[in-house]
């Protein structure tokens, strides 16, 4: 991970993740290991912090990402994309050129040209 590290977002609330040296369109950025939950805990999950970073995984699990997976902010301009390669990893690549010092974002609806609405969890979180 020297390719990246983790400050506070300039555009974005809280933290962000930042490249740490030029990366190139098409280049993998990190590999993130998750943590796969039953969907019978999500309404658990609802009631803490957590609820906030998790990714939609398959109708029956949902996970929570290590490494610097869950700080990543959205945009629905994204200069990186997130895949998962269901080996209980989501791959990080770059969509675009990312200079040294600029924020990675991608957009949290999966597809990097999605402009569908993000549902209220997300402007509750912006919005405190």
């Amino acid at each position: 991970m020297n390719n990246i590290k983790v400050k506070k977002s300039k555009v974005a609330k809280g933290w962000g993740v930042f490249a740490n040296k030029d990366i190139k369109s098409g280049e993998l950025i990190e590999v993130v290991p998750l943590i796969l939950l039953p969907m019978s805990e999500f309404e658990a999950i609802k009631k803490i912090k957590l609820y906030y970073y998790f990714f939609e995984y398959s109708n029956k699990e949902f996970a929570i990402a290590m490494g610097y997976g869950s700080l990543y902010n959205h945009s629905y301009n994204p200069n990186s994309r997130y895949y998962y390669n269901y080996s209980r990893e989501l791959e990080v690549y770059a969509i675009k050129n990312i200079k040294k010092g600029e924020e990675i974002f991608f957009n949290y609806n999966y597809y990097p040209n999605d402009k569908t609405p993000l549902d209220d969890w997300y402007k509750e979180e912006v919005d405190k």
